[in-house]
């Protein structure tokens, strides 16, 4: 089972048993991101959330400094709505690449979404969720809730208080400036600190899955992951009353007319129940109808389990 991001700052000796029932509970109570209520709290600084997130996902994260002046050509690239409704915010172009802010960068929808209304290829960079909301109001006019506008206040507090550490930290940081976007790296840690999260270090699926230019890419990514593991394995597109096939492979081998593949959802069969009850399915796959047509279009054998 993969580690929430509570559970990895408690592995890696960044926050208590304690803080993590309290963080938790303030999440449920008050909403938001897991890391706004670490940060609320106390628990966690900024920089060092930053950071860790960067480390976990393999994408650079956006000092708060690279989130101030953005020429206005790049901020009208994305919509006021997609904008506020995945509380991104573009900070370069290049060519056909924008990069982006955002506070959870391993949300696949959302960047396909961003993606596809854009026209653009999407890179994911990742900041914490007050310094965007900041950056939404400040851009995209965004009313910014009370309880968000008191935890900016005292992060102010806490920068004028610690500038001087802040400035150490800066001198030693690689910055994600705009001219160096493009080959921006993870920023170099402390080696005690490295070590602490180390061990939560992702796969090499996941790293190329962080890395992935288009949707093709993370299907084709997917796909040969799922290959590795199953003896049959596909990718399919819900589509309001039906699903389409898009990507399939038999052992080693690519099942080229899979994307013709379509799944009546008014007719019974596993993908209807994983999609009406919107989790998934373990078990066999019963005769007839619609599961016999997905059996024979992914090699004609049916499995004793799926």
């Amino acid at each position: 089972m993969a580690l929430t991001l509570l559970e990895m700052l408690r592995e890696a000796g960044l926050i208590t048993r304690e803080q993590f029932d309290e963080a938790l509970l303030n999440r449920v109570v008050y909403g938001g991101k897991i890391g706004t209520s670490l940060i609320e709290l106390g628990m966690v600084e900024e920089e060092t959330l930053a950071r860790f997130l960067s480390k976990k996902l393999a994408v650079p994260y956006v000092h708060p400094d690279q989130l101030e002046n953005i020429p206005a050509d790049i901020i009208q690239k994305v919509p006021r709505g997609l904008a506020i409704k995945y509380k991104v915010v573009p900070i370069r172009c290049d060519k056909k690449r924008l990069s982006l802010a955002m506070a959870d960068p391993a949300d696949l929808s959302a960047i396909d979404e961003i993606a596809f209304i854009t026209d653009y290829i999407i890179r994911p960079l990742v900041a914490p969720e007050v310094r965007l909301l900041q950056a939404l109001n400040r851009y995209y006019d965004y009313e910014i809730e009370e309880r968000y506008q008191a935890i900016i206040a005292r992060m102010k507090d806490w920068s004028g208080s610690a500038a001087e550490a802040e400035a150490e930290q800066q001198a030693h940081a690689e910055q994600i400036d705009e001219d160096e976007l493009e080959e921006a790296v993870i920023v170099e840690d402390d080696e005690d600190y490295s070590e602490r999260v180390g061990q939560f270090s992702i796969d090499d699926v996941s790293r190329q899955l962080a890395d992935a230019r288009s949707r093709e890419e993370i299907g084709d990514i997917l796909l040969g992951y799922l290959g590795q593991e199953f003896d049959r394995a596909a990718l399919m597109v819900c589509r309001g009353d039906h699903v389409d096939g898009w990507k399939a492979v038999n052992g080693t081998e690519v099942v080229e007319a899979f994307p013709q593949m379509v799944v009546d959802l008014a007719q019974p069969s596993v993908i209807k129940t994983v999609v009406e009850g919107n989790s998934p399915y373990l078990g066999g796959l019963p005769p007839g109808g619609e599961n016999d047509r997905l059996i024979a279009a992914l090699g004609g054998k049916a499995p004793t389990a799926a």
